[in-house]
């Protein structure tokens, strides 16, 4: 992607609402064909019988057509080679359907588990389309492990949480007759809001199969110092909206942090390769410790095209933050 994540920040409330543009690029620049015509129905990916290999994935920007990930086959090998186990992308709608099924190619080709995030709030069409989508990931992965997350920072399109309740009632229930073994999550709040997410939990039908949010740690004016120690704040994160969903449904439910890095803004330390190994491996570190504690998913934001926060490079090369990453991935082939 060209547009950084203070533009995905401004433009949060419609996430969900520009669909992938089209284009065919050539094998001679070293570029994925586009994808046409009905796929095959996928075979089961590798790594996904059940639960992914490692908790870690990524996303993808998809912000246009421009978007490496999808153009680059050197960028997927990369990908896929380090077995990242699992990848979120975005439906941007009103450009066609040729760029998303080339997304869910990529996706399938890095034998991932796809987070596909559906329409919500921001969409009055959200029902039609949102069948439509999930009939298009069904083209590309039948009834493997999917996760389908219903909107995405939904609390800044609407912060009322019942709205956000009503829109799960009406439409998770639709989808998930056509899908019955894919794996519904919500709300992709901006962050761990616990009224929010234990209200949510208690009053969606059905109830969802994950809960989502997203945590970053700190913005340019902050130092070196806020930004390592504000990592202990994720833990305890956890562990707030644990105890408030167990008050209000008399149990749990599995977490998946479906964004999380240093800022959801440009932000200079993203250029000092010392900073970002450091703050990088600690960040994997917390997390991987919240895994005793629920966390099933944590998904840095993005793979590639940020221009602040990637783990690939415009040279296909790992970044400092992917060199962090790689190495809390599992070794060897998938299992």
């Amino acid at each position: 992607m060209s547009c950084s994540r203070n533009v995905r920040a401004v433009a949060a409330s419609v996430w969900l609402k520009t669909l992938l543009i089209a284009g065919a690029m050539t094998l001679a620049c070293g570029q994925v064909p586009a994808q046409g015509g009905q796929p095959a129905a996928a075979p089961r990916p590798a790594n996904t019988p059940g639960a992914p290999s490692s908790i870690f994935g990524t996303n993808l920007a998809l912000f246009d057509g421009t978007d490496q990930v999808i153009n680059s086959r050197a960028t997927q090998q990369l990908l896929k080679g380090a077995n990242v186990p699992m990848v979120r992308m975005p439906f941007r709608s009103g450009q066609g359907a040729a760029f998303e099924e080339r997304a869910l190619e990529a996706i399938r080709y890095m034998d991932a588990i796809p987070v596909v995030i559906v329409h919500g709030l921001e969409d009055p069409s959200a029902l039609t389309d949102d069948r439509q989508l999930i009939a298009l990931v069904q083209r590309f992965f039948a009834d493997t492990l999917v996760y389908v997350e219903l909107g995405n920072e939904q609390d800044l399109v609407d912060s009322n949480v019942m709205s956000y309740v009503n829109e799960w009632n009406r439409v998770v229930p639709v989808l998930k007759a056509m899908a019955p073994t894919y794996r519904f999550i919500g709300p992709a709040v901006s962050f761990p809001n616990t009224a929010f997410l234990a209200t949510f939990t208690r009053l969606a039908n059905p109830r969802p199969d994950a809960i989502s949010w997203h945590e970053y740690a700190c913005h340019s004016q902050d130092s070196d110092a806020t930004c390592l120690a504000y990592l202990a704040h994720w833990s305890a994160h956890v562990k707030s909206v644990n105890q408030a969903v167990q008050a209000a449904l008399g149990t749990t439910l599995p977490i998946m942090i479906t964004e999380w890095n240093l800022d959801d803004k440009l932000n200079a330390r993203s250029e000092s390769p010392k900073f970002m190994r450091e703050w990088t491996a600690r960040a994997l570190q917390t997390l991987a410790k919240s895994r005793s504690e629920g966390v099933v998913a944590a998904l840095q934001y993005c793979a590639a095209n940020n221009g602040n926060f990637n783990l690939v490079d415009s040279a296909a090369s790992w970044t400092p933050q992917g060199q962090a990453f790689i190495q809390a991935l599992p070794k060897g082939p998938p299992p």
